[in-house]
């Protein structure tokens, strides 16, 4: 047997929890499995912030050496991706917030944290990671309408 791993995203004040989302889009909402023509993002706004963690299910002894990058899509003008690891959920917020840049490569990738109290850089149970917080953000350059698609990547070694 092995691990299954899905996406989860959290969202509104009180926190409610989609498992197995189907997509990541940003927008104007804050919402999971987005409609990015319902919901766009305003030139020069920010989008909500997304709020999301591995789940990891089935028989397996250990999942470690997590990480998380932009692993391909380029940019349209103005436009950038912020992201931090291992992060409290709090209430997603349009307002543009002060993270960093999301990593584009493996190298500088951001190392992902489990729940687990014993050791933070494992996953022996199934559980969560902890929270990898998201916001795409524009400029008065970026043109309006649809941005170019990104791979983002989750990587995990499981024993």
């Amino acid at each position: 047997m092995s691990a299954t791993f899905a996406f989860s995203e959290s969202n509104t004040v009180l926190e409610t929890v989609t498992d197995g989302i189907s997509n990541l889009n940003f927008g104007s909402n804050d919402s999971p499995n987005l409609n990015t023509t319902t919901y766009p993002i305003i030139v020069n706004t920010s989008s909500f912030e997304k709020y999301i963690r591995a789940k990891f299910s089935g028989i397996f002894t250990t999942i470690s050496n997590m990480k998380f990058w932009k692993s391909l899509g380029t940019y349209v003008a103005g436009e950038t991706i912020t992201a931090a690891a291992n992060v409290a959920f709090a209430t997603p917020s349009q307002t543009t917030n002060a993270d960093s840049g999301i990593p584009t490569l493996v190298g500088s990738a951001l190392a992902i944290q489990s729940t687990e109290i014993a050791d933070p850089t494992l996953i022996t149970t199934p559980g969560y990671t902890l929270y990898i917080r998201l916001q795409l953000n524009t400029t008065g350059s970026s043109p309006s309408g649809a941005v170019n698609q990104k791979t983002l990547t989750f990587q995990y070694d499981e024993v």
